[in-house]
């Protein structure tokens, strides 16, 4: 309440007093016990906390099975005794059987229709041969844990085709060390074709985290030849350090072992070669190239190329393996994976002793980790997902599913497709008869802006069809409309395993990603999206804030180059362009060069003041500090 630093004495003093001692006495009367405060002289209140402690009853509460819902009872305690103090807590916790079952916990978290989110998990694979099967694949799965307590935990994986279908399942015991995330991978025997992957991990306190991927296990054509591949491996550098499968890229500091395994006529294969080479991108120059060594397999037909490529020479960044097949001189074609380049911790040499060191782009050292006041991401509109054009698109999706042929169902169903959703009505019996009526209970409730009753309709219709996608697109709608973004994104991004050719999920779920602040994830998912559609300029205006959140500052500014072009920029693309300009010109570390940045950032001023932006006496600010540097 008072301060020497103060030059005037607070206006709120009770209030300042309350922020500095209400939370500890809050917390503690809900827990059945109590707040205090000594300035001097501690001794009376540690002989009373002794004295309290010294004794106590134990209380038990027979649970109904009303009871049996998870949600917390008020409970008050007292006794006949007068001038006494009882300490009891206020809330009584009914424990749910997922709860107290760990069994029950991880079998929902497999099964249940949305992954659970109690630990962070991210996933991949990669495809090799089966060197004892020819009929089937390796399917390399990958992947990383946070948030996990560290002692013995438990990996569960059950790949499914796209119809729901069990193909095969595993189980192994991990071990996690006191770390921030740990890393696993394992691999199964499939045959051809396209899966799911449901991935959970339990850790030593009970707490599941699972993750669905998307995999498609097929061998790939080069010729008369067929691949699988490229694998990418980590190899960290030091004797102590473990290799293993790149999640998402490597360090400069890491070595990169790639494999690629070949199949086909045995006299193709002994005259075949692989050249493995790492470019910026898809169709860019080499910046690397390794002789892959070709070793036999353990079958007829079948062999392993595999090579190194040292990457201390490659600045951060999005790169491509490309493993090129030859024989007798001839192309045969090649097989791509991307990866990313992320900095070591320590300096990066600039030339190899063999010569300089081979560059593309800039190394970028800064990173947008959370929203910027400049920037402005719309907040998220039930339009988005009840106009007319959207709604009729996944209409037609629900009508093509098996489970909307019965005459009751397809009567809701043609009615919400010619009339729309006002004045369409579906009892409860009707949405508990079929997971589509269920989903067009949600729909209604939805247009009405009943999110939570919405979301368990959306949530019911999943329970009983677990391949019903367009009800998981809805469900991120109903979490993004209650302002739940990470909720929404982590909905939407599932619903991309089935629904990745819908634009408007897409764009949804960047701009969720956005809101957060997560434009390293966002930049992923909008990079694939732009191969899609390319011409597509919201994709394109997303990609830029993205990027330039991400710190992929040359990549974001080329895109945003484009749109300026045709004047199809927009003010939040336009805001993060000068303010990641601006900074670049304080640290002076320019992003092209002094002058190109300079003019670029006059540029990109005059568009943002013609159109009238938010922030203009802010960036006005910027272009001043700018040229005052020459």
């Amino acid at each position: 309440p008072f301060s020497a630093e103060r030059r005037i004495m607070t206006s709120t003093p009770a209030l300042d007093s309350y922020l500095h001692s209400g939370p500890l006495e809050t917390l503690s009367a809900m827990t059945g016990g109590g707040s205090y405060r000594a300035e001097v002289g501690a001794e009376s209140i540690f002989q009373q906390l002794g004295r309290e402690m010294a004794g106590y009853y134990r209380i038990g509460v027979e649970k109904e099975p009303s009871d049996a819902d998870g949600k917390g009872r008020r409970m008050k305690i007292q006794v006949s005794r007068n001038n006494a103090s009882v300490r009891a807590r206020e809330i009584f916790d009914v424990r749910t059987y997922e709860d107290s079952d760990w069994a029950a916990r991880m079998s929902a978290a497999m099964e249940g229709p949305v992954p659970a989110t109690g630990l962070g998990m991210r996933v991949t694979s990669y495809l090799s041969s089966d060197p004892e099967n020819s009929g089937s694949l390796r399917l390399l799965l990958a992947g990383e844990v946070s948030r996990a307590q560290a002692g013995d935990a438990t990996l569960r994986v059950l790949v499914s085709d796209l119809q729901g279908r069990k193909i095969t399942s595993g189980e192994m015991p991990l071990v996690h060390e006191d770390s921030e995330t740990f890393s696993f991978s394992t691999n199964l025997a499939v045959p051809p074709g396209s899966y799911i992957i449901r991935a959970a991990v339990m850790d030593s306190a009970g707490r599941v985290g699972s993750v669905d991927h998307r995999a498609e296990v097929r061998q790939q054509p080069v010729g008369a030849l067929s691949a699988t591949g490229p694998v990418l491996v980590r190899v960290p550098n030091g004797s102590e350090a473990r290799a293993r499968f790149a999640l998402t890229g490597a360090r400069q500091d890491d070595r990169l072992a790639l494999e690629v395994d070949l199949e086909g006529d045995k006299t193709r294969l002994d005259g075949a070669d692989v050249t493995f080479e790492i470019a910026a991108g898809p169709d860019g120059p080499a910046l690397l190239h390794s002789q892959a060594a070709m070793s036999a397999g353990t079958r007829e037909g079948y062999r392993v190329a595999q090579g190194v490529a040292d990457l201390r020479v490659l600045p951060p960044g999005s790169y491509v393996v490309r493993a090129k097949v030859t024989a007798g001189g001839e192309s045969l074609g090649e097989v791509r994976r991307t990866f990313t380049v992320t900095e070591s911790p320590r300096a990066v040499p600039t030339a190899t002793a063999d010569g300089p060191a081979l560059v593309a782009g800039r190394t970028v050292v800064s990173r947008y980790a959370a929203r910027l006041p400049v920037i402005t991401i719309a907040p998220f509109a039930l339009d988005q997902v009840l106009s007319p054009a959207i709604l009729a698109s996944f209409l037609e999706r629900v009508a093509a599913r098996p489970d909307a042929s019965a005459p009751p169902v397809r009567a809701l169903l043609d009615r919400a497709r010619s009339t729309g959703l006002d004045g369409l009505t579906v009892s409860d019996a009707e949405a508990q008869s079929a997971p589509v009526a269920s989903f067009l209970k949600g729909l209604t409730l939805l247009s009405q802006k009943k999110l939570d009753p919405a979301a368990t309709a959306f949530r019911d219709a999943m329970r009983v069809s677990a391949d019903f996608y367009p009800a998981m697109v809805y469900l991120g709608a109903c979490y993004a409309a209650g302002g739940k973004d990470k909720e929404a994104a982590n909905a939407w991004r599932t619903a991309l395993i089935r629904e990745g050719d819908t634009l408007a999920l897409h764009v949804m779920l960047a701009d969720a990603l956005l809101r957060q602040g997560r434009g390293d994830l966002a930049v992923a998912d909008l990079s694939s999206a732009r191969v899609r559609w390319p011409d597509e300029e919201g994709l394109k205006r997303r990609y830029v804030v993205a990027a330039l959140q991400a710190g992929q500052h040359t990549e974001g500014l080329q895109a945003l180059d484009e749109l300026a072009a045709r004047q199809a920029e927009d003010e939040p693309s336009l805001a993060l362009a000068l303010l990641v300009l601006y900074e670049a010109f304080e640290k002076g570390q320019p992003i092209e060069n002094a002058d190109q940045d300079r003019a670029r950032m006059v540029r990109y001023a005059d568009s943002y003041r013609a159109r009238g932006g938010q922030s203009i006496p802010l960036i006005d600010t910027w272009v001043a500090a700018a040229t005052r540097k020459n």
